[in-house]
């Protein structure tokens, strides 16, 4: 093997490529003997998967925070399909959870709350979706609209039509954030910039809806 040693500040030549868990999925460097021997002495790099001898590539969440699994190619897909992160929590403690990832535990005080935050978010971004509501509007019944205009906007982020019930606003809601959050999409950023939007969506519509369009 002719590439040098990929550890920092060592320029021995590489004796062995090593999977190395970080940040990434199946993410591989060349060691020197001396770094492959210390790097792997103390570590079992197999997937995690009861009785699997297959090395663990791809980086899967668990509910310990900062705590990960590791998982070959098909053990992370059966693992994937099982796993709620959010199962057994409160609609309010998956908002905060969702809240708190977005804004990364900046102080937000100049808003005033969660709900106004949130509030305030939607306002800046709604001008571009209103020009694509058209067609959307379209499956109304005008005479038995109950929703304004930005709140038809925010359903529209959120994959729903005007008719929805608030019970099923807060069922998509949940859906969304299991399938769209970063933990599940191997920390895809196109994923998190999903579910921020997908939430401003939905914190505009909890703070908006009147208590009447809610039991409508």
């Amino acid at each position: 093997m002719k590439k040098s040693c990929e550890k920092i500040n060592c320029f021995e030549r590489g004796f062995k490529e090593v999977l190395i868990r970080d940040k990434k999925n199946k993410e591989y460097k060349v060691l020197c003997q001396h770094h492959f021997e210390q790097y792997t002495k103390n570590q079992d790099l197999n997937c995690n998967w009861d009785s699997c001898k297959q090395l663990g590539e791809f980086k899967a969440p668990t509910k310990g925070e900062g705590d990960y699994l590791w998982f070959c190619e098909d053990h992370i897909k059966e693992y994937n399909k099982k796993w709620d992160f959010f199962e057994g929590m409160s609609q309010a403690q998956i908002e905060d959870f969702v809240f708190k990832d977005i804004i990364g535990h900046r102080k937000t005080q100049k808003f005033g709350s969660m709900d106004t935050f949130f509030h305030e978010l939607w306002n800046n971004a709604i001008e571009d979706e209103l020009l694509n509501l058209s067609k959307f509007k379209n499956t109304l019944n005008q005479e038995n609209q109950k929703y304004t205009d930005k709140q038809i906007a925010a359903l529209k982020k959120m994959d729903l039509k005007p008719n929805i019930t608030w019970l099923a606003i807060k069922e998509q809601f949940k859906k969304l954030v299991k399938k769209y959050h970063p933990d599940m999409n191997a920390g895809d950023k196109k994923y998190e910039e999903k579910l921020k939007e997908i939430t401003i969506a939905y914190s505009y519509l909890k703070t908006s809806l009147s208590d009447k369009q809610k039991v409508a």
